[in-house]
């Protein structure tokens, strides 16, 4: 048991690192977005 706990372990966590970085590049494009739309000209 403790054999299965190890190996999902070693799966999950680079799966929560990646999940991570795409959070990150989601806030960065989003907040890219935004910032244009609120400094950009008004029509």
């Amino acid at each position: 048991m403790d054999f299965v706990i190890h190996l999902v372990a070693k799966i999950v966590v680079p799966l929560f690192f990646i999940g991570m970085a795409g959070s990150a590049v989601v806030i960065v494009v989003s907040f890219a977005e935004d910032l244009k739309e609120l400094l950009g000209d008004e029509e």
